[in-house]
């Protein structure tokens, strides 16, 4: 579960749940963001946060929530070292509509 701050922003999760991870670890990351009427923007959003911490990804899919008002991104993304997940994690916090991320 993550548990959140004053400003909204999820704290890091434990997407691994304690378990030992051997890097690089590849997993699929599910982002959501406040829907905007244009959709490569969020998309651009997220993988400038992976061009710029240098992670191997590849867009999966989304999906707009049943109200409408978010939207869902799944990457698949391999990560080569806890220090790189960790500045994924602080980069992802400072984009704009982003919800969380697991």
């Amino acid at each position: 579960m993550v548990k959140k701050n004053s400003n909204g922003n999820g704290e890091n999760p434990d997407i691994f749940h304690g378990q030992e991870v051997i890097y690089p670890v590849s997993f699929e990351m599910k982002s959501v963001m406040v829907f905007s009427n244009n959709d490569s923007d969020n998309k651009e959003r997220l993988e400038q946060v992976f061009i710029d911490q240098k992670v191997d990804f590849r867009f999966v899919s989304n999906k707009a929530s049943s109200k409408g008002a978010y939207m869902s991104y799944t990457y698949h993304i391999t990560l080569t070292s806890k220090k790189q997940l960790d500045n994924v994690y602080r980069a992802l916090k400072t984009v704009k509509g982003l919800k969380f991320a697991l």
